[in-house]
């Protein structure tokens, strides 16, 4: 059976994205993992299944990494599935319902923007594997703020700019990602203040790796450098890929906009 696919991206954070209204999609492991391996698959960060919730401008997606494990929150990705349907269905905005949250998606211009709603600080909530104070968790040799965007992130300030720019993820972010206080495993963001107040950012993908961007952890990052008197709500996050821009609104959810491209569309058998 030949499976039509969309492939796209948000400042190079890729995706595969699967319109499955009409199509079976069989949601293995395996074949997300085949589907994203840059060699023998089509290469992405991430698998998105739209599926059909039979409400007119609201949309079901499963979102998966690269490695299988499903996951409950992808802002790019989402960015990406809603600039998509809106211009299928001729809308400029609509409703997706990931599993972690309904997520309000709006364009303008060539800028979508998601809310990927409001975040959670306690604990249990992130979670960790037990309680302390999540704004200073104890990672080795770093400390991070941790929250959830509806996925773990660990965000870990880096004085020095030089310093972020020349460490190494590769081997640090594996460590961090599957340490022991994260029992889901977490995203990894090292960030930096720039001379200008925004915010440079990189970051280690929980079940992906390095990704020139990522949509959660440039929200988590805002939150926590709010949070922490080091940015106002409202800041550019400067990523490998180019910019994001994020709010932290008076109702306390969290905006994520930037611009999505569309890369080519194709078959694949299954």
């Amino acid at each position: 059976m030949r499976i039509p696919f969309l492939k796209m991206h948000g400042l190079g954070n890729d995706f595969v994205i699967f319109d499955n209204i009409k199509n079976s999609i069989i949601h293995d492991s395996r074949f997300i993992n085949k589907i994203s391996n840059r060699r023998i698959g089509i290469g992405c960060d991430q698998v998105l299944i739209i599926e059909n919730t039979n409400l007119p401008e609201n949309f079901k997606i499963k979102m998966y990494n690269s490695d299988g494990s499903e996951t409950g929150a992808c802002g790019n990705g989402t960015r990406c599935v809603a600039d998509y349907l809106m211009k299928k269905n001729d809308l400029n905005s609509l409703t997706i319902k990931s599993a972690s949250n309904d997520l309000f998606c709006s364009k303008t211009g060539d800028s979508v923007t998601v809310n990927m709603g409001v975040p959670k600080f306690r604990w249990d909530e992130i979670p960790l594997s037990k309680e302390q104070d999540t704004k200073n968790v104890i990672l080795g040799d770093f400390v991070a703020f941790c929250l959830s965007m509806g996925n773990p992130h660990a965000v870990i300030f880096i004085n020095d700019l030089d310093e972020l720019e020349n460490l190494n993820i590769n081997s640090i972010g594996p460590h961090l990602e599957k340490h022991s206080i994260f029992p889901e495993f977490a995203n990894i963001e090292f960030v930096s203040v720039l001379e200008d107040k925004s915010l440079r950012m990189r970051v280690w993908e929980r079940g992906v790796g390095i990704t020139s961007a990522c949509g959660s952890g440039a929200c988590a990052t805002l939150v926590a450098a709010s949070s922490l008197d080091k940015s106002a709500k409202e800041n550019k996050i400067v990523l490998d890929g180019g910019n994001l821009f994020i709010k932290w609104l008076d109702n306390g959810s969290v905006t994520l906009s930037g611009d999505t491209e569309k890369v080519f569309e194709g078959f694949i058998g299954e």
